[in-house]
């Protein structure tokens, strides 16, 4: 009884291996038939090697929103390029600078008796690279993105899911502003 018990976890064990073997190639074979390709190293304009990025300039009532806009452009370099990164600005080819000109928030979906609304959270910014001698080497004016959140009765709630949708659309930017970046402009 015991060795046809083992028998039947082999078995099923067996059985799982083969499904999860399975579930991997296909994900590998729509991964290389779907046209994604790996970006390369963003290439920074003037055949510069370095880049510092500046704390934006918040002209919005949105508090410590400089502070997300700037990890989300500094996190996405990193993640996707660490050797251009500097730490301080004195050593860098070129500092990112950026300014995050407004904040808009819409009404997306209206509030009813017993159903809650949504809020749309637009973000529009503007960067520029510039040059230890000031000569602004790159910009890009307008950058817009937006996303919508569901509204809470409570309000703390509901500021929370605002500041969480306004990081989500900041990385969203900090993607594109990358992205141009490896595009070479």
């Amino acid at each position: 009884m015991n060795t046809a018990h083992a028998a039947a976890q082999a078995q099923k064990a067996g059985a799982r291996w083969t499904r999860l073997l399975v579930a991997l190639l296909l994900c590998g074979a729509l991964g290389a038939g779907c046209g994604y390709r790996f970006q390369g190293k963003a290439q920074l304009p003037g055949g510069a090697q370095t880049l510092f990025v500046d704390i934006f300039d918040n002209r919005t009532n949105q508090l410590g929103l400089e502070t997300t806009v700037t990890n989300a452009v500094v996190y996405e370099f990193i993640k996707r390029g660490k050797q251009s990164m500097v730490s301080d600005r004195e050593s860098a080819d070129l500092v990112m600078k950026g300014v995050i000109r407004s904040v808009e928030l819409s009404t997306a979906v209206a509030r009813f008796r017993d159903q809650g609304g949504a809020r749309t959270v637009s973000l529009t910014l503007d960067v520029q690279l510039v040059a230890p001698d000031g000569r602004v080497a790159w910009s890009a004016v307008g950058l817009t993105d937006s996303d919508t959140y569901v509204v809470s009765e409570d309000k703390f709630l509901s500021q929370d899911k605002q500041r969480a949708t306004l990081a989500i659309v900041a990385t969203r930017i900090a993607e594109r502003i990358y992205n141009r970046f490896t595009d070479n402009f």
